[in-house]
């Protein structure tokens, strides 16, 4: 049998002009609009860099851990029809599962 494993998504987001543009309340509301519904799906925030300082392509690189695929095609929509991310973050996303833990690369 096959063991259900959690997906991992690498995204690369370039904060847009229109985020910098709303008011601090509008960010606020975003930002918690947007936690609420990570929270209730079970995504775990495994790594975020900042690489404002030192790329002009990409402001964040980030790691996240969804329970399943249901939960990441629930996100997907959300974020597209509800949060209106695209208006906000220009992003790329893409999708895998773990393999061998940290430091056991190349071990037998």
């Amino acid at each position: 049998m096959d063991e259900k494993k959690p997906i991992l998504r690498l995204y690369f987001a370039k904060i847009k002009e229109e985020y910098y543009n709303l008011s601090e309340e509008e960010k606020q509301a975003f930002m918690g609009k947007d936690r609420k519904q990570m929270d209730e799906l079970g995504m775990k925030l495994l790594m975020t860099i900042d690489c404002r300082w030192s790329s002009e392509e990409w402001d964040f690189i980030g790691i996240e851990e969804w329970p399943d695929i249901e939960a990441l095609e629930k996100r997907a929509k959300f974020e597209k029809e509800e949060l209106e991310a695209f208006r906000y973050v220009k992003s790329k996303t893409y999708l895998g599962t773990g393999t061998r833990g940290i430091g056991e690369y190349g071990k037998e």
